[in-house]
């Protein structure tokens, strides 16, 4: 199986009040029938997770954008419906427009070969929140759960974040330099 071919995409990853915007890299579906997330994306993940834990700010904005996590209090408007609160649950984090909302889902499947999976009413209420946040109706978002605003921290990371797809356009253009015929 050839891996040559990526796709990439941010992801947001979350850590005891702190985010970083990771930029990651996934197989071509055509190539990889089955969607994974890199071995060393995962240990990037937890490295970022062992700087936040060890007040390494610096180190942890080596990893991407790094975000502290101010939580507003805003109480939800509507008819004082509340999201459910669930015995076993997931916190699930949904970002959009410098906004994050922590939202309560069901865990369901423990222990099934293909782990927890999320119910469709908890897939419809993170789509509504995502949806409010998108459209800047905070009051709404905070009937799925607590509201927090992304405020960037101004740290000088230890070495330039690893951009994947920055990297592959520099070899690009290098490998489209060497084709090319002296003059």
């Amino acid at each position: 199986m050839n891996f040559t071919t990526f796709e990439y995409f941010s992801r947001m990853v979350y850590h005891r009040g702190y985010a970083v915007r990771m930029e990651m890299r996934i197989p071509d579906p055509n190539e990889c029938p089955f969607p994974y997330i890199l071995i060393f994306d995962l240990d990037r993940v937890e490295d970022f997770q062992d700087a936040i834990d060890h007040g390494y700010l610096d180190v942890a904005a080596s990893h991407g954008d790094l975000y502290r996590m101010i939580p507003l209090d805003i109480s939800p408007k509507g008819n004082g419906e509340l999201a459910p609160r669930y015995k076993r649950y997931r916190t699930r984090l949904e970002d959009a427009n410098g906004y994050v909302v922590e939202i309560q889902t069901e865990l369901k499947g423990i222990g099934s070969p293909w782990a927890a999976s999320v119910s469709l009413p908890d897939c419809d209420r993170l789509d509504a929140a995502r949806s409010a946040l998108q459209s800047g109706d905070l009051e709404s978002a905070a009937q799925y759960g607590k509201v927090y605003r992304l405020e960037p921290v101004d740290v000088k990371p230890v070495v330039k974040p690893w951009s994947p797809s920055q990297k592959d356009a520099e070899r690009e253009a290098e490998h489209q330099a060497e084709a090319q015929p002296a003059n």
